[in-house]
């Protein structure tokens, strides 16, 4: 790393539990390939914490026993129908403990340029006199003892490997974004930023030319990819595609694209172009060979589906004012009688077409990359 890089960037980067959650089972957001792109190019470490960890795997437990969930419903209902199905008892899924999930993702989480730093072992008594005192991320409800057993980690950590340290936690939590004095305690400069501002950030403290290396290097990159885009296309035409609920309805897709109702059926599935290229960023849960630089490639694909939408209620009355009346001739024995008018919303069956994004995962030869050439292209695989 130059002297200049070594003076600007941050030494560690650490991580809070929600921009997990947020970054998808997968950790196939946008933001964190790009941040595992720049800090494996200048060495950057990336951290996690024992507990950070834990509820990331709380987390992954919630998610893959609502996927069980689904999958037993979804069989259930074809049965109903008369649709033949694997006779799979709900007994036959059985999902890993909490002990074994946890090796799983650790293993995962170092593959991809995570390390896993420990707990910071924080007297109780300090911690409840802080929670009284409300000091951040501790709040009026007295919640924040994770938060607070999290941040003494990392800044603990920083303290013990970096002289001078300077850091980055990345966090959407307004109490631990609070919480930098517990660094300055310790005299580490830190900055808390959310996951939509890491990347500018980084860039930022970095000199112009440096930026203009960076945004050159992936220019020249995504070209040469973009010169392979048939054959990628047509790697993918070939592939069987995992189409789930997350593709379906990604966190990050806006409201009024998202899908409403039940998929009945997918009609067809074609990828349309190569949206954005990333080179050297470390795959979550994925080996990369020493002697291979690692490229993600997202590709726009679209789908035609076939969507039950719901119906809004049955019977509802519309408006009553269905009658012209002249009140000096309106009596009793001659009422008018109001025109009442029914909407039956039954649910509907429509074909939509959708448009997402998927991961290639392809690898180039590192060894001349060093040399910011691009060559040997290996499409590994699509998530």
């Amino acid at each position: 790393m130059t002297d200049y890089v070594w003076k600007h960037l941050p030494y560690a980067i650490y991580l809070d539990t929600n921009v997990l959650r947020s970054a998808g089972p997968n950790l196939d957001a946008s933001w964190i390939n790009e941040l595992l792109s720049i800090t494996n190019e200048y060495g950057i470490s990336v951290c996690i914490s024992e507990l950070v960890l834990s509820e990331w795997c709380e987390h992954i437990i919630g998610v893959i026993e609502g996927n069980r969930q689904k999958l037993l419903s979804s069989m259930a209902l074809l049965r109903h129908y008369g649709i033949s199905v694997p006779d799979i008892k709900p007994g036959e899924i059985s999902l890993p403990g909490k002990l074994q999930l946890v090796g799983m993702v650790s293993g995962m989480m170092k593959a991809a340029g995570f390390s896993v730093i420990p707990n910071w072992d924080a007297p109780l008594s300090r911690l409840l006199n802080e929670a009284v005192a409300k000091r951040p991320p501790f709040d009026q409800g007295g919640k924040g003892l994770c938060d607070a057993v999290i941040l003494e980690s990392y800044a603990e950590h920083a303290k013990e490997n970096f002289a001078k340290a300077r850091v980055i936690v990345i966090s959407n939590d307004g109490a631990v974004k609070r919480s930098a004095e517990r660094f300055r305690d310790r005299e580490i400069v830190v900055d808390f930023v959310s996951e939509s501002e890491i990347v500018a950030k980084l860039k930022s403290f970095l000199s112009d030319e440096l930026s203009a290396y960076i945004e050159a290097k992936k220019s020249k990159l995504t070209a040469y990819v973009q010169a392979h885009e048939s054959e990628i296309l047509d790697f993918i035409r070939k592939t069987p595609l995992e189409i789930t609920d997350w593709t379906i309805n990604p966190p990050s897709a806006e409201l009024y694209d998202r899908i409403i109702g039940t998929i009945e059926s997918i009609l067809s599935v074609r990828p349309v172009r190569i949206t954005d290229v990333i080179g050297g960023a470390p795959t979550y849960g994925e080996e990369t060979a020493k002697d291979r630089y690692p490229v993600r490639i997202s590709v726009e694909i679209e789908l035609e589906i076939v969507v039950t939408e719901p119906g809004f209620g049955r019977g509802l009355l519309g408006p009553q004012a269905r009658a012209i009346v002249q009140p000096d001739i309106l009596d009793s024995t001659s009422p008018v009688t109001l025109e009442k008018k029914t909407y039956d919303w039954k649910p509907r069956e429509i074909v939509k077409t959708i448009r997402r994004v998927l991961t290639v995962f392809a690898t180039l030869d590192a060894q001349k990359e060093k040399d910011d050439v691009f060559d040997d292209l290996r499409i590994e695989k699509v998530f």
